[in-house]
């Protein structure tokens, strides 16, 4: 293709029609919006369909509670403050995520540890967890990435040795499965 043929300079554009329909909301969606927008005067503080959705999120993922956030970003930070790293203390995580991961960590002060990641499966390698850890470390952080699950098993056994909790951002990889569960 010349430059010439490009749409820019007057050929044919390469695309004629839209690429879907503008709004994707149907009358279910409409209908929840709505719901809440008619409790705006006096129940806006109640967060009635935050606690309906985090009730059914538990539900889902099998687990007793869950706990809303406003943002994956958000999540990482709840996750890492539970964590109560002091400042320089590192976590090993991915170096292939949403700036999220990343931040959950930085804005503890914390210090995020890069471990290589797998170039099959995109996803921070185990044995370079391992390698990664240092008398400072407190956590790893697992993330779980375009819907494909780290290798949980060798995660897990690598931190129950060290003694290190393991966080896992499923941001992007809701409702993914490792051996059959959902990720959590």
């Amino acid at each position: 293709m010349t430059t010439s043929e490009l749409a820019v300079d007057g050929g044919a554009p390469l695309r004629t029609q839209p690429f879907g329909p503008k709004w994707i909301f149907g009358d279910e969606e409409r209908r929840h919006l709505m719901e809440v927008m008619d409790n705006a005067t006096d129940g806006w503080r109640s967060g009635f369909k935050v606690r309906a959705f985090a009730d059914a999120f538990a539900t889902r993922h099998g687990a007793q509670y869950a706990v809303a956030t406003t943002s994956g970003t958000g999540a990482i930070h709840a996750a890492v403050a539970a964590v109560n790293p002091d400042p320089g203390d590192e976590i090993i995580t991915s170096p292939t995520s949403d700036i999220g991961s990343v931040l959950g960590i930085l804005l503890h002060n914390a210090i995020p540890v890069f471990a290589d990641w797998d170039p099959e499966t995109l996803n921070t390698d185990p044995a370079d967890i391992e390698r990664r850890i240092t008398p400072r470390t407190r956590a790893i952080l697992a993330v779980h990435l375009y819907g494909n699950p780290c290798d949980m098993g060798p995660i897990l056994e690598i931190a129950r040795t060290h003694d290190l909790p393991v966080i896992e951002d499923c941001s992007q990889a809701h409702l993914a499965e490792y051996r059959g569960q959902l990720v959590a």
